[in-house]
């Protein structure tokens, strides 16, 4: 098993409300956190980089996400990233077409670039001080929309993305 394989990872869906053909999503407060998965002491793997490594949730280099139902019709950007604990961001993006979704539009996100910082929390770590009384932080604040668990959303993935390969 590969000892780096230690990384949090994160999903963030930003709206384009003039299409994706022409939104860079690099200014403003876009990027909303709708999945994420860290250090769980008591599962194993316990990191969530070593299922998507050892083929768990969807197969060998694939994580599965839920786009959320209640999304509005439009066009989305989802970035998903895998951080490298070492301060290395692995950022994947794909654009999507919502249609017959709901009504419920997206809250205020975080902007990225910018979020992070080198000495936030769960950004640069010390791997051996992570355990069940330590736990680790994923970074990028909490899931703002549509929080969708590990389970639920292994259950009934709506997209999945190649992440790794």
């Amino acid at each position: 098993m590969d000892l780096l394989a230690r990384r949090p990872v994160m999903t963030y869906i930003a709206a384009c409300p003039n299409g994706c053909a022409s939104f860079k999503g690099e200014s403003g407060n876009v990027w909303v956190k709708i999945q994420q998965d860290g250090y769980v002491s008591t599962r194993t793997p316990a990191w969530a980089e070593q299922i998507i490594e050892q083929g768990g949730q969807s197969g060998h280099g694939k994580w599965s996400i839920k786009i959320p139902s209640t999304l509005p019709n439009g066009e989305y950007i989802i970035r998903h990233e895998i951080l490298g604990l070492h301060v290395a961001f692995y950022p994947n993006c794909v654009q999507v077409k919502i249609t017959g979704g709901g009504n419920v539009p997206l809250p205020s996100g975080i902007a990225l670039p910018g979020a992070y910082q080198p000495n936030d929390p769960g950004i640069l770590v010390e791997l051996w001080r992570i355990t069940a009384s330590n736990p680790y932080t994923i970074p990028g604040g909490p899931i703002l929309y549509g929080y969708v668990s590990l389970d639920d959303h292994l259950a009934s993935p709506t997209l999945v993305l190649n992440v790794d390969g």
